[in-house]
């Protein structure tokens, strides 16, 4: 089947590992052509050279904590595809922790890593976006359930929720979409370290902790990240043209709420 992905102009942000680099990859597998980013540069060039055979690609060192990097970002991506089609923003984590624990810089490097990014790559993005555009937010499954010592994420992510709406009712009329997914439990760095800190707080095996979160999944396993990246490439394709302002649950059942 034909996803319509073929040539389309894509960055990727926060993709050298984890859901960002299965993203680009699925993006180069399906033709795109793809600029991927990170604060890490050895990180990057590492991604770098593994998506390099798949397809069309490059790379741009990016900070999501620093507004100017993520202008530039947007920017120079643009420049550098010749256009943009599709904006797939995906962001590490902040620590974990609880309200007792954090401090306000931990809040406001949250606020600067979670939404300020957010806001000013969608800003970016959809001055230079034509009929058609799409842009895709990966947040996470937090804006529905909080998840205990998560609680920058539980917060700060909530506003994402927010911008996806607004954003959506104004690009609309241009012919631009915007969605965002929540993933859930997914097979990352971040869920390693996460279990790692719940094991070291409970004094408990990091097996144990993993089986007590697969309880909770209905289909009874974590998500691989390629399954996240399947999603993007569904609101990204010629199958979501009427798809707009909506948040998508990646996480195998987890959430009970209804709405």
């Amino acid at each position: 089947m034909d996803l319509g992905i073929k040539k389309k102009k894509v960055i990727v942000t926060a993709s050298s590992k984890g859901i960002g680099f299965a993203i680009a990859k699925r993006f180069l597998e399906e033709g795109a052509e793809v600029i991927i980013s990170s604060h890490d540069e050895y990180n990057l060039i590492k991604a770098y050279e593994k998506l390099k055979p798949l397809g069309k690609v490059d790379y741009i060192k990016a900070d999501l904590t620093k507004a100017e990097d993520v202008e530039r970002l947007i920017d120079e991506g643009y420049r550098r595809l010749s256009g943009l089609d599709v904006l797939a923003y995906v962001t590490g984590s902040p620590k974990p922790g609880n309200l007792f624990e954090l401090g306000n810089e931990d809040w406001l490097n949250a606020f600067n890593l979670l939404l300020m990014s957010a806001v000013v790559a969608v800003r970016e993005a959809g001055k230079r976006m034509k009929e058609g555009g799409r842009i895709i937010l990966s947040t996470s499954m937090t804006l529905k359930q909080p998840i205990d010592n998560l609680d920058l994420s539980n917060v700060v992510r909530l506003s994402l929720a927010g911008l996806i709406r607004v954003a959506s009712r104004e690009l609309g009329p241009k012919g631009i979409t915007v969605n965002g997914i929540m993933p859930g439990w997914t097979l990352t760095d971040r869920v390693d370290q996460l279990v790692k800190d719940r094991a070291r707080r409970e004094g408990r095996s990091e097996q144990d902790v993993l089986n007590d979160i697969v309880k909770d999944v209905p289909l009874k396993r974590i998500g691989k990240p390629e399954e996240v990246a399947n999603v993007v490439l569904f609101l990204a394709s010629n199958l979501a043209t009427y798809v707009n302002g909506a948040l998508i649950p990646v996480d195998g059942g987890i959430l009970r709420c209804i709405l």
